[in-house]
């Protein structure tokens, strides 16, 4: 079983479990290729996405490890995108905390949205308008967007993020969450696969 809690703090030991957990939910044939960043790097680019995206880890006594990034291209998954995967401390272990997805969109958008407490989007009115018509999308949303859970007998909590941002030739999708524990505890989800669905209806919402 592999629950997203390990007996080790080593990067290769536990990059190695992570993807092979990611290789099996994307159906990929071959490794999956993914960078080390270490929790003390401010200038990476997991690290700076984090920090523009306004991301808190909350109740922590977990302290960041590392963090996994996997850049995946269309030739693996079902569209090119990244997961940021944060690697906690948890004793002398570790466990997998915070996962940000990212993808790129090819509808183009007026003004950046994010998805509120209240469970619809906010910001650009236009583009809200858009995804709050889409009852089931808002509903898969907040579900995929988890901001508690519960890995290797550790609660974990993060702030919900759900962002879509204009760029300068497309759109840029963000979503946090964190692994959901399935087996009665003994194995979790990274749910990538719902992460490339509701990539899918979010483009074709707007």
């Amino acid at each position: 079983m592999n629950n997203l809690a390990y007996n080790s703090q080593q990067p290769e030991k536990v990059g190695a479990q992570v993807e092979e957990k990611l290789r099996k939910e994307l159906s990929a044939s071959a490794p999956l290729i993914y960078q080390i960043e270490n929790g003390e790097a401010g200038s990476t680019s997991a690290s700076s996405v984090l920090s523009d995206m306004g991301h808190a880890l909350v109740g922590g006594k977990s302290e960041r490890l590392f963090t996994l990034v996997f850049d995946l291209p269309a030739s693996v998954a079902p569209r090119a995108a990244q997961l940021c995967a944060n690697v906690n401390r948890q004793g002398v272990g570790s466990h997998v905390g915070l996962l940000l997805y990212s993808t790129k969109l090819d509808k183009p958008v007026k003004g950046e949205v994010a998805l509120e407490a209240k469970g619809k989007f906010g910001g650009n009115v236009e583009t809200a308008a858009k995804l709050n018509a889409k009852g089931d999308l808002l509903k898969r949303l907040g579900k995929f967007a988890r901001t508690e859970s519960e890995i290797g007998g550790l609660k974990l909590k993060i702030e919900r993020l759900v962002r879509i941002v204009p760029q300068a030739d497309d759109t840029l999708l963000v979503i946090s969450t964190l692994g959901r524990t399935t087996g009665m505890g003994f194995d979790a989800t990274l749910d990538a696969r719902e992460f490339f669905d509701l990539a899918t209806m979010v483009e074709a919402a707007l």
